[in-house]
């Protein structure tokens, strides 16, 4: 019998590295693995290629699955969605996915489902997260970034919210924690939620390269042309930030940050030497305006990558937002640092693989 396993969670909590560590676990124990994502969304660097989430074009490649992309990712969510899912109705979206199920499952000894942008996505017309885990018979795993402790409350309504729904068995994964919460976590969010009827796979503490896109990936996305930094294109950012205050408050500002792109305008040479006397990554120079010499000379002597992109610096911003926790196939190493630091953090015996 096929055991399935329904990642949810919110977006850019880690579901994709949650489902890419659990299938390298299944594959290690001798399973074969197949994935399913019966709702997505089209990311910008894939619309022209794929009419499907990116996420269903990485695990096809990854597992490499004999299926066509619109049958691993049979329902695709645009800003029209709503109202055309109500015109569809349940029993037709419900009926396609069924469809695409039976045939990702077949032969294969699990099947990973990964959900929607939410939980609660689709429940206007039946088809939330615990909704699909219940007509798929799924065991579900929440992952939740765990960035405070009210995010207890969050992780105990959606306990509730599961069960209205008729998805019985949730397993629980913290992401995104903070170093100095690590014991609180382990002595005693772990047992309160036992006593709420959840289990505590495990936690992931910062670590923010599993979800820093390349400067390659801010590259392709921008379509922005290098002025320095060719060698450098695999370098993962870990944060982005905005360079449009005055020079006398942008140096305070920048030393919040490492591992950074800025953000600016290719005249705001001020902005510019502030950013290269910190620990940037990469110089993002908007509106095509390019950087002036005093800006190259220092970056060459800083290693610092800069970059020139036509869209101005709110598209910019909106552009690379979005790249974050984003993971492309041939992102191999990555992958592979994935797997290894996720399978060492959480447990995935629990799912009796």
């Amino acid at each position: 019998m096929t055991k399935e396993v329904l990642v949810a969670g919110k977006s850019s909590t880690g579901k994709t590295l949650i489902a890419l560590a659990l299938a390298a676990r299944a594959r290690e124990a001798g399973r074969r693995v197949s994935y399913f994502k019966p709702i997505g969304e089209r990311s910008y660097p894939f619309q022209e290629a794929f009419s499907v989430d990116p996420d269903a074009i990485l695990m096809k490649e990854h597992l490499s699955l004999p299926f066509e992309p619109e049958v691993i990712n049979p329902i695709v969510r645009t800003r029209a969605s709503y109202d055309e899912f109500l015109k569809t109705g349940r029993e037709a979206l419900l009926s396609r996915i069924r469809e695409c199920h039976d045939h990702v499952s077949k032969g294969y000894d699990i099947v990973i489902i990964e959900g929607a942008k939410a939980p609660y996505d689709l429940l206007h017309v039946g088809l939330s997260a615990p909704e699909i885990a219940r007509e798929l018979g799924a065991e579900v795993i929440l992952v939740v970034a765990f960035d405070d402790f009210d995010v207890i409350d969050e992780i105990l309504w959606s306990r509730e919210f599961f069960e209205a729904h008729g998805a019985e068995s949730v397993n629980v994964v913290l992401t995104i924690v903070p170093p100095m919460l690590k014991h609180s976590v382990e002595e005693e969010i772990g047992p309160l939620l036992e006593t709420h009827g959840m289990r505590l796979m495990g936690m992931l503490v910062q670590h923010k390269e599993l979800l820093a896109p390349s400067i390659r990936d801010i590259r392709e996305v921008l379509e922005g042309k290098m002025i320095l930094g060719e060698d450098r294109l695999d370098v993962p950012i870990t944060e982005f930030m905005v360079g449009s205050m005055a020079p006398e408050n942008a140096l305070k500002w920048f030393r919040r940050a490492k591992d950074k792109a800025v953000i600016t305008s290719g005249d705001r040479a001020d902005v510019c030497l502030a950013a290269l006397e910190t620990d940037t990554n990469l110089l993002i120079l908007t509106g095509g305006i390019g950087p002036d010499v005093r800006t190259v000379a220092r970056a060459r002597e800083t290693s610092t990558a800069i970059m020139v992109t036509d869209k101005d610096t709110f598209a910019t911003s909106q552009l690379v937002d979005g790249l974050v926790g984003s993971i492309r196939p041939e992102d191999h190493q990555k992958i592979a640092t994935i797997e290894r630091i996720v399978g060492e953090s959480v447990d995935f015996s629990v799912l009796e693989l």
